[in-house]
């Protein structure tokens, strides 16, 4: 690996941000922790705040993006102390984005921004653009572990 890397799921409201880095998080755990890992679509609701060991990496993942919350701060404040790569979830141009702008130059991170694909159509067809907006950025993630990115 190159360099700690930061990769923010950024978008508006209600456009799929928390259910991509979901299942990001679910597709690394089935690529790196168990192969039999499976999870079904619709995912369940809520937030998620964790960090953990994938392949000898520290992953850190916030699917908050709303509000900076001080929890929110916290749980981000954790990562870039102990994490090689973050995912984390912003609105476009809000206090979480700046925060983790501001972080990522603080603490050397680079900065990738990315967003999932989207359609204004029904929530199933979402949810299945999203679990290929995860596949990508995951792919991305691998190479970003193998230091070719």
């Amino acid at each position: 690996m190159k360099q700690k890397t930061l990769i923010q799921i950024w978008g508006k409201a209600r456009s799929g941000k928390t259910t991509t880095i979901k299942m990001i998080k679910h597709e690394l755990e089935k690529k790196y922790i168990n192969v039999h890992h499976t999870y079904s679509l619709p995912l369940a609701k809520g937030e998620i705040y964790e960090i953990f060991n994938c392949n000898g990496f520290v992953i850190g993942v916030s699917s908050m993006g709303d509000i900076l919350a001080p929890h929110l701060r916290s749980h981000l404040n954790d990562c870039f102390l102990q994490c090689d790569i973050i995912i984390a979830a912003s609105r476009v141009y809000n206090s979480v984005d700046s925060f983790l702008r501001k972080e990522a130059k603080n603490n050397n991170f680079r900065l990738i921004k990315a967003t999932n694909y989207r359609i204004n159509d029904s929530r199933t067809v979402q949810d299945e653009l999203s679990q290929e907006s995860a596949k990508h950025i995951v792919d991305l993630i691998d190479k970003i572990m193998r230091g070719i990115i």
